[in-house]
């Protein structure tokens, strides 16, 4: 094989990649914009300006942030041991049950985790 470029296909011409360097830097959006007037697809035009940047052309895409993680939630398995650890007794199977129907059980049987009456209207609103 050699390394003859002549018989490649060019996907881009040069007015395109013009184009797609005036709108740097190009967002999801703005790259969605330029695909349907090109005729391409959002992620080939994407591909294509970090292809010019690589060689050096002045393009530059910013990515989407990602998504904040969410908040450590406790796990029906905990919230089934502390029932199982207030009661004295082998809780097998509880697991199954319902988290809102879990921590009405745990608030019951657990001194420490009796919920206010404000704090029941809120798990209510939160699970409906």
């Amino acid at each position: 094989m050699s390394n003859d470029k002549s018989n490649t296909t060019v996907n881009y011409t040069v007015e395109q990649e013009a184009a797609i360097k005036a709108a740097s830097p190009l967002n999801l959006e703005s790259a969605k914009v330029l695909g349907d007037s090109m005729g391409k697809g959002y992620r080939s035009i994407i591909a294509k300006c970090l292809s010019m940047k690589a060689s050096g052309a002045d393009c530059d895409y910013i990515s989407k942030p990602a998504p904040a993680k969410r908040e450590a939630v406790e796990t029906k398995a905990e919230i089934v041991a502390d029932i199982a650890k207030a009661l004295g007794v082998s809780l097998d199977g509880l697991d199954k049950a319902t988290v809102k129907a879990l921590c009405t059980l745990r608030s019951a049987t657990v001194p420490a985790f009796a919920l206010t009456q404000a704090e029941k209207n809120e798990v209510e609103t939160a699970n409906s």
